[in-house]
């Protein structure tokens, strides 16, 4: 590795972060990926603190006892072991969401009228993006062999890489800006990519209020964590805060742009006025 040139790259951007606005555009972006983290993590563990505490404890009683209960009855009697079929998954395994899938209908499905009494088969593509860990037989068929509903068992593996991969996004546009303002380039793609953040920002608020944030009482009761608690609100949070950053650069940038015109055609002016000055020549006097 070669640590003379990280060492220059690092001078390199400290002489650029001594920019004003440079400095302004790196601390507001961070302060736009740490406030929504602060204020979701507050909330969540305040109600987790109030309520969500003494839910834990008499859960893992709850399983504790069953757990106890269920292993002497395997003891005399193992015709029932669902446990040889129920798996963790991850989002992305999809050969593996579809089996527990298949496990968890399986009892619905075994009415040869099903089709008649009008149930329908999720699609491939649904279970490939792990949205079958969220259907009611799913959380049904994991309460039913560990006693814990989805609910409370906190943020999926695919909402967290969609946060992760979010935040990647926007830590990338921080770089660009700070490298566009800090060499004094022009900032007409960074103002393009404000755009498309602000436009994808408002995009994923609303995905996020409409389909990740849950209302249903159940899954509020059963939740550690309370509604405040839910991944969909840090995601709706982290957004809204991306978009305000750049809107506010937006407007900025705008300003800045029309104060510079503004100066340099006062500038023009002054230059014009000053080359006049010294072309001019005074009329000549004639003595008498």
């Amino acid at each position: 590795m070669n640590f003379s040139a990280l060492k220059e790259h690092a001078k390199m951007a400290l002489f650029h972060l001594k920019d004003p606005w440079t400095l302004s555009w790196v601390v507001s972006g961070l302060l736009s990926i740490l406030i929504p983290v602060i204020t979701w993590s507050v909330q969540r563990g305040g109600y987790y603190n109030a309520y969500g505490y003494a839910m834990e404890l008499e859960e893992q009683q709850r399983q504790y006892y069953e757990n106890g209960d269920g292993n002497n009855n395997n003891d005399n009697n193992n015709d029932d072991n669902y446990y040889s079929y129920y798996k963790e998954c991850s989002w992305f395994n999809w050969p593996c969401l579809k089996r527990q899938y298949y496990f968890a209908t399986m009892d619905e499905g075994e009415n040869d009228n099903e089709d008649e009494n009008g149930m329908q088969q999720l699609p491939d593509w649904y279970l490939f993006l792990g949205g079958a860990q969220q259907s009611e037989e799913m959380m049904k068929w994991k309460e039913e062999n560990t006693g814990i509903r989805d609910a409370s068992s906190g943020t999926s593996a695919g909402v967290k890489f969609v946060y992760v991969w979010t935040l990647f996004l926007f830590i990338a546009l921080l770089a660009y800006g700070a490298m566009t303002l800090g060499k004094k380039q022009h900032t007409s793609n960074l103002v393009v990519f404000l755009v498309l953040t602000t436009s994808f920002a408002f995009m994923n608020m609303i995905t996020s209020a409409q389909g990740l944030i849950s209302d249903d009482d159940k899954d509020i009761e059963n939740s550690y964590y309370g509604w405040d608690g839910q991944a969909g609100v840090l995601l709706t949070y982290t957004n809204f805060w991306m978009m305000l950053f750049s809107i506010g650069y937006l407007i900025a940038f705008r300003v800045r742009s029309h104060l510079e015109q503004k100066a340099s055609q006062k500038g023009d002016v002054e230059e014009e006025e000053a080359s006049e000055y010294q072309n001019y020549n005074a009329p000549e006097v004639q003595m008498s």
